[in-house]
């Protein structure tokens, strides 16, 4: 476990990230509702986009009942040709509202509240995130988020960022590096602007790209993905990876 949680900091620290640094995150994932109680896990994330920056955040997350869940996010940013720097911690409460029949019919549905603590003298951050998770034809599965952020304190703005992230996944049929749960598909992040001046679709950050999974059975899960831009207000390129383990 020690060498699991060095290789976590080690990742974490080479590079950084920050919810709102560049405009589009670079560590975000599409999350699932799914909550079961005493569900323990850590995760690095990193993310880099056309431009250098580069972004991470270590999670650590417990489920304490069926229903309930918490975040905790350290977080970190590095601006191109600049310093890595602790940027924030972000504290996350997950409510889970609908869960699929034993059969695999129906969906899960939850709600996140979030609220991030900055270090650099920026307004604090409440978000709140509404996912659905949904697993269809034995081999595909969808998720939708809808998330809202707000500034809060002294020097914040007005109005709420609104955003939504999609994603659509397929199990393969492969037995790579020891597991056999792995799923490829794709992922649409769209941040809209916010409230008080939604710009004009081309303005907006609308990003598209393949998304890879993959789980094995001592409770270590990867992410890796890719987006392009296909809007101006987007960056060009951008790549994420996430390393965790469940115990």
């Amino acid at each position: 476990m020690r060498p699991f949680l060095l290789t976590l900091t080690l990742i974490s620290a080479s590079s950084a990230f920050s919810g709102a640094a560049w405009g589009q995150s670079l560590t975000g994932n599409v999350g699932s509702a799914g909550i079961s109680a005493g569900d323990r896990s850590v995760e690095a994330r990193a993310g880099m986009d056309d431009e250098g920056n580069l972004g991470s955040r270590i999670h650590y997350d417990q489920a304490l009942t069926g229903w309930y869940q918490f975040r905790v996010i350290a977080a970190f940013e590095r601006p191109d040709a600049g310093e890595a720097d602790f940027s924030g911690v972000t504290l996350e409460n997950w409510f889970q509202w609908s869960e699929e029949s034993s059969d695999g019919k129906g969906f899960n549905g939850g709600v996140r509240f979030a609220y991030t603590l900055t270090d650099d003298g920026e307004p604090d951050e409440a978000a709140v995130r509404l996912t659905l998770t949904d697993k269809f034809a034995g081999v595909w599965e969808w998720r939708a988020n809808a998330i809202a952020e707000m500034e809060t304190g002294g020097g914040r703005q007005d109005g709420a960022g609104l955003e939504t992230r999609l994603q659509l996944t397929r199990a393969l049929n492969s037995s790579l590096l020891g597991t056999t749960d792995w799923r490829l598909g794709a992922e649409l992040f769209s941040e809209y602007g916010n409230t008080e001046d939604i710009p004009q679709l081309s303005d907006q950050a609308h990003q598209l790209g393949p998304v890879l999974k993959a789980e094995w059975d001592n409770g270590v899960f990867l992410q890796a993905a890719l987006r392009r831009g296909l809007t101006d207000g987007a960056d060009d390129w951008m790549g994420k990876i996430f390393i965790g383990r469940e115990f």
